[in-house]
């Protein structure tokens, strides 16, 4: 449990219960100030599901606990989503490599957690501009 970031709340829950498929953990303190002036942290789901293009997204809590309102509210918009980027990064501390695939469908290979943070930039941005 040394040297988790700070972006996981409850490090004590999170050793008891790693998800599916755990390959190591993911350091998102690159994003600080890709947001704007809002309080917006990259978050995670406990489980996707795909099938023939249909989508399963699924998040569990202990009980008696709440879903955090930001990622609520994620969750009870992602069936209306207006644009769907999808961003596969390789490099667990920050971005060395990724891959955007745009709404388009197309792909793009960039470099680098500056071309990263400047991506995530542009997607705040654009996102904000076409409410």
């Amino acid at each position: 449990m040394d040297n988790l970031p700070d972006s996981i709340l409850y490090p004590e829950t999170f050793d008891k219960s790693k998800p599916a498929g755990f390959n190591g953990i993911f350091d998102w303190s690159w994003t600080k100030g890709c947001f704007g002036n809002t309080n917006i942290k990259p978050m995670d789901f406990d489980a996707v599901v795909e099938r023939f293009r249909h989508y399963l997204v699924m998040e569990s809590k202990e009980e008696g606990k709440e879903i955090p309102q930001g990622q609520l509210i994620t969750l009870n918009n992602l069936y209306i989503a207006k644009d769907f980027h999808v961003m596969k990064i390789w490099g667990k501390y920050e971005p060395k490599e990724f891959i955007i695939r745009y709404p388009t469908g197309k792909e793009k290979i960039y470099h680098g957690v500056d071309s990263a943070r400047n991506f995530v930039i542009w997607w705040f941005e654009k996102a904000n501009k076409n409410k």
